[in-house]
């Protein structure tokens, strides 16, 4: 396709997005990130594997602005574009050996081929900039190299992606993947499944399971006012912390702003069992922010 001669993204580009990264750090984290670590054996003895959030690329950060996409879902694992066989073989292994893990990693890489293709489609559509860093046009066109090549590996899964990819999320939904249920939820699943997970999930101490839990209607999820009171107070003392509070700020102002029925949280009537269950899982909160900054 021409990458080295037509793939350039401006300046101009670049400085719109660093200007995007405030409004985005609910979504994806900030560059000191690393991914988070897996959970162990839960007491049911469902695998419970947590998914991370990796370092923002600010191409990307423009897209996913673009997008509109307030459910970032990350593999803690390696890219597996470059595991054995098509990423359509791989689909194939994942659903038939009901591996959770695999199918939420292919769920994500699917993910990112809408991306990879919205980053293309800009990139091309811009001219070179002859001002622009050689060094730094270098390392943009090395990545857009690897963009075209995951687009490319993507175009193996044939047929409707987005319904494969609530499948791959289907089966990690039902290995308790932290993670998977709050993606397959912003997708439109309101199955039974995927609803308790969300809340398990926000229950644990995941920020953005914890956001989807606050904003929408609690009669939707099939929760008590004061599950959800429990909840959203969670989040306004996570961002209250000293030490982690930044990286919940914005979690809490869109839960407010996007609340169904009720908006900017109060807390005046809450009852003391709320407000207990609410600090309990803003410290789950809090701990996990910890460890991905450690």
């Amino acid at each position: 396709m021409g990458v080295a001669n037509k793939y350039v993204i401006p300046v101009v580009v670049v400085a719109g997005c660093l200007v995007l990264i405030g409004e985005w750090k609910f979504s994806r984290s900030d560059s000191s990130e690393t991914n988070e670590r897996a959970e162990s054996m839960a007491s049911d003895g469902v695998q419970r594997v947590e998914f991370g959030e990796s370092k923002p690329d600010i191409v990307a950060l423009a897209v996913a602005a673009s997008a509109g996409s307030t459910s970032p879902f990350v593999p803690t694992s390696p890219s597996g574009y470059e595991a054995p066989g098509t990423l359509n073989d791989q689909v194939g292994r994942a659903l038939a050996a009901k591996d959770g893990p695999m199918a939420a990693n292919l769920a994500f890489m699917l993910k990112e081929c809408e991306i990879n293709m919205g980053i293309l489609e800009v990139a091309s559509s811009e001219g070179a900039n002859p001002h622009t860093d050689q060094e730094l046009l270098a390392m943009r066109l090395a990545r857009l190299r690897q963009y075209e090549r995951e687009f490319a590996a993507c175009q193996t899964v044939p047929g409707d992606h987005k319904q494969v990819r609530l499948r791959l999320l289907d089966l990690a939904v039902q290995q308790g993947v932290v993670g998977a249920a709050r993606e397959s939820f912003s997708m439109g699943s309101r199955e039974p499944a995927t609803l308790s997970q969300l809340i398990r999930d926000a229950n644990a101490g995941d920020r953005y399971s914890l956001l989807n839990v606050a904003r929408y209607d609690r009669k939707l999820l099939g929760i008590t006012r004061d599950e959800q009171d429990a909840v959203r107070y969670a989040l306004k003392l996570g961002a209250a912390d000293p030490e982690t509070g930044f990286r919940v700020v914005n979690s809490l102002r869109i839960a407010e702003e996007y609340a169904v029925p009720d908006s900017h949280f109060d807390f005046s009537e809450i009852s003391n069992e709320a407000r207990m269950k609410g600090a309990e899982i803003a410290e789950r909160l809090k701990l996990r922010l910890r460890e991905n900054m450690s």
